[in-house]
């Protein structure tokens, strides 16, 4: 089974079709950050290290279909997923 990224890239590719992904890290929190272009916006998903780590077990019990809603009703095309969810991610 793959890991937590690599469903989130499956999810973006679903939802935005084929578009290239930036892969960075944040080193405050573990995180990886995944980047890329799509409808004329500049979209970023942070993936949190719990989520990354724990998807295979199969406890992560998340529906990864909203991630596109999500991100396109964002002001600033950020969401961050975690164990928990999706969610906005508040402008910086």
């Amino acid at each position: 089974m793959a890991n937590g990224v690599e469903v989130i890239k499956q999810a973006i590719a679903r939802d935005f079709g084929s578009v290239r992904i930036d892969e960075g890290h944040n080193f405050d929190t573990k995180g990886t950050i995944l980047r890329f272009t799509s409808e004329g916006r500049t979209f970023a998903v942070e993936v949190s290290y719990e989520f990354d780590a724990d998807y295979a077990s199969g406890q992560v019990r998340i529906d990864l279909h909203q991630l596109g809603a999500v991100l396109r009703a964002s002001n600033n095309g950020r969401a961050d997923v975690t164990r928990s969810g999706i969610n906005l991610r508040p402008a910086a």
